[in-house]
């Protein structure tokens, strides 16, 4: 028995994973599940039993993408760390997000999915939201520790993310990843320019 749910485990991340290639190369309207069937080396009505219908297997997809992405933003408030060292990995988090293909890839699709479909975008950003609470949580045991002035942690949070996000993330989308030594002396600027609002 736990053998059979272990391959039927594989089996789903199989599926996932022949979506993602198919989504990133072939984009989402093309990607047709005989396609993803094929690259998961899967019959079509295995992954069926899986995924309902293509959708479906586009928000699992997505649903996984988000799960890693947030992953990288479990950062632990350090006491005895720089706060630019601290506020330079929650930003070192979403800029690797755009230096992965495969993320980037997915992102690009998803991008194109969100202008057809705004109840995805709803749901995505609530998903989304609901993560990516760790920054927030970092900013209030920072300000209890003295070091900032932070009344509105989420406020501060989104501010960060809306200004690192259109420094790297949307650019990244539709232009490619910036280049290193460019994106280093700008996500300092912007952690500066964070700690001068913020710090104390």
């Amino acid at each position: 028995m736990v053998a059979g749910k272990r391959d039927t485990s594989k089996k789903r991340e199989s599926i996932l994973e022949a979506a993602r290639q198919a989504f990133i190369n072939e984009g989402y309207d093309n990607a047709s599940m005989d396609r993803i069937a094929e690259i998961a080396g899967a019959s079509k009505r295995t992954v069926y039993n899986h995924f309902p219908s293509k959708e479906d297997l586009f928000r699992e997809a997505l649903n996984r993408l988000i799960g890693e992405a947030v992953a990288l933003k479990q950062i632990k408030y350090d006491p005895k760390r720089s706060l630019e060292a601290q506020l330079g990995d929650f930003a070192n988090a979403k800029m690797e997000i755009m230096k992965n293909p495969s993320w980037l890839g997915m992102m690009k699709v998803t991008t194109g999915v969100f202008i057809s479909n705004p109840n995805l975008v709803k749901e995505t950003m609530m998903r989304a939201e609901d993560e990516e609470d760790t920054l927030a949580a970092w900013l209030r045991e920072a300000h209890e520790d003295g070091r900032l002035n932070v009344p509105n942690p989420g406020l501060a949070a989104d501010a960060f993310w809306a200004m690192v996000g259109g420094a790297f993330f949307w650019p990244a989308i539709f232009l490619g990843p910036m280049k290193a030594g460019e994106a280093k002396t700008l996500k300092k600027e912007l952690i500066e320019m964070f700690l001068c609002r913020y710090g104390k």
